[in-house]
């Protein structure tokens, strides 16, 4: 029954699972090193294999699959200008149709097709850390990560916090942003006909309330923290101390050899 359950994008989804009882430092560093071995995948078959990996990751999740494509849909616009600027502007040698200095090849089309593989599988996948893992938890393994830092003056638990705020405020807009548009809507609002600068027009009537309420919880936010003597990372103790084991271990190695993975690879000719 948990899987029928909807996710908002970028909340944290609770569940019993390996990948959430996993530390949320190992989560974190796993999570930039797959991140990382998506770029190093060029080629059809290492894109196959990230794909495969990230539905695998999913899965042990618990997290239903179609969540890590929820995030595409509002970025069609900008993969599908990426796309048409790597096809059209890419040299190659093959060239496959061709007016004026507009020219298509089979070096552009293949350069579009690696880069939208790749753009979605970041923004799919690069979720699946908030979904695993709570912002206070999140924050605290920023915090222990960047630790050593201190030293040198840099302030790990104001970025932190700073992360930690970001993250919470992802789903909250984009609830917000969801109850404006409907209630313009029943306004007789409508984005999706009419020519570009009437659109143009009503999403400026969504982004100015938006924008407000954003900045009023912010404002809200900051009385409430100085309300409760809030001072910063200064002798602060944690709740719940993080402890290392055994799975976090051999998680974070298995993304290290993914990453090798797709490092020989670039190495490899073919498909």
């Amino acid at each position: 029954m948990a899987k029928r359950r909807q996710i908002r994008l970028g909340s944290y989804y609770e569940a019993e699972s390996p990948i959430h009882r996993l530390d949320p430092r190992a989560k974190l560093l796993g999570m930039m090193v797959f991140l990382l071995a998506v770029f190093c995948a060029d080629k059809f078959w290492t894109f196959a294999v990230v794909y495969i990996a990230g539905a695998a990751l999913f899965r042990l999740s618990h997290i239903p699959l179609a969540n890590a494509f929820r995030a595409v849909r509002g970025l069609v616009v900008l993969l599908a200008l990426t796309c048409l600027i790597n096809m059209f502007f890419t040299a190659g040698d093959t060239v496959l149709w061709q007016w004026g200095g507009l020219k298509l090849t089979a070096e552009g089309l293949e350069r579009s097709a690696f880069m939208l593989l790749r753009l979605v599988a970041l923004v799919s996948f690069a979720g699946l850390l908030t979904y695993t893992t709570t912002p206070i938890a999140l924050s605290d393994a920023l915090e222990k990560l960047l630790s050593p830092l201190k030293r040198f003056g840099f302030p790990a638990h104001e970025l932190a916090m700073m992360m930690t705020i970001a993250l919470r405020f992802i789903p909250i807009l984009l609830e917000e942003a969801n109850k404006i548009m409907k209630a313009q809507r029943s306004r007789g609002g409508d984005l999706s006909t009419g020519s570009l600068m009437k659109r143009s027009g009503g999403l400026v009537a969504i982004l100015i309330p938006l924008l407000f309420n954003a900045l009023k919880r912010a404002d809200d936010l900051a009385v409430a923290m100085e309300a409760r003597a809030y001072t910063g990372g200064e002798n602060r103790t944690c709740l719940r101390e993080l402890v290392w084991h055994k799975p976090d271990t051999v998680y974070l190695l298995a993304m290290v050899g993914f990453l090798a993975l797709m490092l020989a690879s670039r190495r490899l000719g073919g498909f």
